[in-house]
């Protein structure tokens, strides 16, 4: 948007002209303001929960299980091709994952469950840009990836094929520690909080837990035990196109 707003700057070579130049440069602004809303919106185009197929008598016992204040409300599956649908109109609208996961459609009183199989169609179509990425290798070689998702009701539980994965994220430079379950609760957009499961590497103080992100404006302010990094918020894109660079902040600021 930056682009565009640079673009809508007026120079006015003769100060007779400056009246007549307003009025389209204000509806230029507003206009681009009103689609920006629009795409945004558009992300979530449906009512998921209302459309979307009820999980499987298997699935609705382990939510029971694993996460029980989520099988209070309907449990919904979330199919692949509505999973590529959404984050495809999420990197369209230059959105974040941050955006995506803690967007209100899941906090309503319905469950969504992300399969290990859209999981793997849509880190195949896009690269999220996740600290809890969906597949990898960790640092001793070996494969692993996200066995599902559950969100809704506020919240956003992960879970991972095995437990203490230790994999290097290279565009941030640092190394982190997943769990097999990692917990997020999300009470406004932008804001993931009470976060447990995840911790990053710091130099003497050893693997220390994650305990929120949250994006304010272009950055991501990544809270890591009393250290925060401003980390740039960097959009959701299609396999193929230019991605995040690699970045030394690091997590030294204590609070």
């Amino acid at each position: 948007m930056k682009g565009i707003y640079g673009m809508l700057r007026v120079t006015n070579a003769c100060p007779g002209t400056a009246r007549r130049s307003k009025v389209p440069g204000a509806m230029i602004l507003a206009a681009v303001v009103l689609a920006a809303r629009s795409l945004g919106a558009d992300v979530f185009s449906e009512p998921l929960c209302e459309n979307l197929p009820d999980v499987s008598p298997e699935v609705k016992t382990r939510v029971a299980q694993v996460a029980p204040e989520l099988a209070q409300v309907r449990v919904r599956e979330l199919p692949e091709r509505t999973a590529l649908d959404v984050f495809g109109r999420a990197a369209a609208a230059g959105w974040g994952s941050i955006d995506v996961l803690s967007h209100p459609t899941f906090r309503e009183p319905c469950t969504f469950h992300f399969s290990r199989e859209a999981l793997r169609a849509v880190d195949a179509a896009f690269d999220l840009h996740l600290l809890t990425v969906i597949r990898g290798q960790d640092r001793k070689g070996q494969d692993f990836e996200m066995a599902d998702i559950f969100a809704g009701r506020g919240k956003v539980f992960v879970f991972y094929d095995r437990d203490g994965i230790v994999y290097r994220d290279e565009a941030l430079r640092r190394d982190f520690k997943l769990a097999s379950r990692i917990e997020f609760d999300t009470p406004v957009a932008g804001v993931l909080e009470n976060i447990h499961g995840l911790c990053a590497k710091v130099f003497l103080f050893g693997c220390v837990r994650v305990r929120s992100m949250v994006k304010a404006g272009e950055v991501v302010e990544v809270r890591v035990g009393t250290f925060t990094a401003k980390v740039p918020l960097t959009p959701i894109k299609a396999r193929g196109t230019a991605g995040r660079a690699p970045d030394d902040r690091t997590f030294d600021r204590p609070d």
